[in-house]
Parts: C-alpha cells; structure tokens; sequence
C-alpha cells in the first residue's frame, strides 16, 4: 500500500497490549519481517503513558522505514509528531480532525457500512480500515461481522486505499486481494504467535504470492 509517497506493504500491524509479548518486542518483531505500518492501539492506557510508548516505538519504526499510526488519540499524533493518525466513525468532525494534524500527516478513518462513504469529507482521507470481516476478541465492541461480500461492496465504492481488518488469519490473503483491498491489518495473527517474526514474514509471502 502506497501512502504518503511510500510504499508500505500489505500488512498493517495493530498493537496487542494484552500479548504475552511487550508492544515493543511486538513492533520489533513486525518490522523485522518487513511489516511497513504499525498502528498503536491501547484504550486503557493514560494520554501520558501512551504518549511515552508512541514516542519510544517512533524511534523503532523510523530506523526501519515503516509508518507508526496513532490510534485514536489526536493530541498524541501531533505531539510526537506521529507518521499518521487513525480514527473511528465516534471520534469527531472529520475534516476538523485533517486540519488540526495538517495535511502531511496520514489520516485512516474506521469504515463499517456503505453509507459512512458518502459522509467522507473530499481530500481528508489517506486510507480506510473496512471491518470487520469476522468477530475478534481484540476489539469486542466491533461491528456485526460482514463477511468477503459485505467487505467487496464497500471496498467497491471507494477509490480510496482500503485495508481490510477483523479475525483475519492465515489463508485469507487471497481472497482479500482478489475483492481489491490494499492490504490486511492483524493483531493476532502477529502478536499471538510464537513466533512473531515469521509470523509476519508469512502474511507478507501469502499476500505477495496471490
């Protein structure tokens, strides 16, 4: 996926903090493997112990060339001077959000029908995480699940980048990439394996495979 004038693979790593590994051996891990964009996601941690952890992963993600993507927490993403910001459809005014992070910063909007299409402000947009595919324990209060058919006419309606997200595991890229997403976010499909590193390298060689 091409973002910000870069080419950033296909899959897009979101953080676990209830992993058995910490988020920074889990970042090492993805980049290692060649992962080219990390998001930080933890709703229960302070601004301030989140804002410590965002700049500590930066300097992880910088060395490798990847995009680190601040999950939901704007004042966050400016301060550290994140690669991009990541938001909800609960999160506020979109085209408010665009002009307090600037016009450089990447911005992804959450997507779970096809009506929130059409409420998407022209040139506010980077990319879209369309979801969720299936049901995941990592994020409970997740839409219904819509399945490879929900996700195509979504994904169908936009020009935008779309990286499909939601229990997505092993064996899915094809079908993924064959209804025309840019790429897959996981989180335990990485950050619930063994052996993280190769877990990553793998998602990677299914995608590039199809």
């Amino acid at each position: 996926m091409r973002l910000d004038g870069r080419q950033l693979g296909p899959v897009y790593f979101v953080t676990d903090a209830g992993a058995p590994a910490t988020v920074p051996d889990q970042v090492r891990a993805a980049v290692t493997a060649g992962v080219g964009i990390i998001q930080l996601r933890d709703k229960h941690a302070s601004d301030a112990e989140f804002a410590k952890l965002a700049a500590a992963l930066l300097c992880i993600t910088r060395a490798a060339g990847a995009a680190l993507i601040v999950n939901d927490r704007v004042d966050v993403a400016i301060e550290i001077e994140a690669d991009g910001l990541h938001v909800g459809q609960g999160d506020g005014d979109i085209a408010a959000i665009r002009r307090r992070i600037g016009p450089d910063m990447i911005l992804g909007l959450s997507v779970e029908t096809l009506a929130q299409i059409g409420s998407i402000p022209p040139d506010s947009v980077d990319y879209l995480g369309v979801g969720p595919l299936r049901a995941t324990a990592t994020k409970p209060d997740a839409a219904e699940p819509f399945g490879l058919d929900g996700m195509a006419r979504i994904i169908a309606a936009t020009a935008l980048p779309c990286v499909a997200i939601g229990g997505i595991k092993s064996g899915d890229a094809a079908a993924i990439r064959g209804i025309g997403a840019a790429g897959i976010a996981v989180v335990s499909a990485i950050s619930r394996e063994a052996d993280m590193v190769r877990a990553a390298r793998d998602l990677i060689a299914e995608w590039e495979a199809t």
